[in-house]
């Protein structure tokens, strides 16, 4: 008999590199560079040394490096302090901050709040302006732990607690933040309209509207909302959208411009 024809080689996918968990002396090194960096004025440095090992960190790790984070991030995006992600702008004869805003995709809520602007009528030209330019935010709400995360440039910059829908209701997929209303008013099941302000309306201080894409079933009514009730964060407990403390959807209202990626999930 002739020899059997030698079986063709088998092509296989090289095995995915193991994780290894970031040791406690790792952590301590990456958070006393940090905090140099820090001592030192160079925050975008202190921020990048603590993204590098947070995909590593073990929860409590993890948990207090947010914290850091966050601060940090205040301290870089909420000020006009330059960064490799920003711009800085001077003002024109004829410029407005709405106008500067939609040139740039920025929310004028942080251009004001970045640039301590507190009345937008009162620029002048010749007046220097620092903001994020662009900026690339994405968000995801996870139902099973009633949290949302933004982040920015795809990196961690903050995570929030919140509230999800009672029963699982509020829909998973991809969305995006179609409208944002400052002081909104609330619509019932029933159609009835209760003004902000009134004690009825749950929606606190700002809506953030969301719309479905890709492969989504198309939903309406859906938003992030803040909450007069603090107490039902962290669990399963609205109609179906989700709740923030007031601060942070105001935070967050600031932070993302309309058209921001939204993805919900389990």
């Amino acid at each position: 008999d002739a020899p059997a024809a030698a079986a063709p080689a088998v092509e296989t996918a090289p095995a995915a590199p193991q994780v290894r968990d970031l040791t406690p002396a790792e952590y301590r090194q990456a958070v006393d560079a940090a905090q140099r960096l820090q001592a030192e004025g160079k925050l975008y440095d202190a921020r990048k040394t603590l993204l590098a090992v947070l995909p590593r960190a073990q929860a409590k790790q993890a948990a207090e490096l947010e914290t850091t984070l966050a601060k940090l991030a205040d301290q870089i995006y909420f000020t006009q302090r330059p960064g490799p992600d920003k711009t800085e702008y001077v003002i024109q004869p004829g410029d407005s901050i709405s106008a500067i805003a939609s040139r740039f995709v920025c929310p004028k809520e942080l251009i004001q709040k970045a640039n301590n602007i507190s009345d937008p009528r009162r620029i002048r030209p010749g007046q220097r302006l620092v903001f994020l330019d662009h900026p690339k935010f994405e968000i995801t709400v996870s139902k099973s732990a009633n949290t949302l995360v933004l982040t920015l440039n795809g990196e961690f910059f903050k995570r929030y607690v919140v509230s999800t829908g009672l029963h699982a209701k509020t829909p998973v997929g991809t969305f995006k933040v179609r409208d944002k209303i400052e002081k909104p008013d609330w619509w019932t099941d029933s159609g009835k309209v209760v003004p902000y302000g009134d004690p009825e309306n749950i929606l606190g201080t700002h809506w953030l509207a969301l719309e479905a894409t890709g492969e989504t079933p198309r939903v309406s009514g859906y938003g992030i909302h803040g909450t007069w009730d603090e107490a039902s964060l962290g669990k399963q407990a609205s109609a179906g959208c989700v709740r923030m403390r007031n601060a942070e959807v105001e935070e967050l209202f600031t932070l993302v411009p309309r058209g921001t990626p939204v993805r919900i999930v389990e």
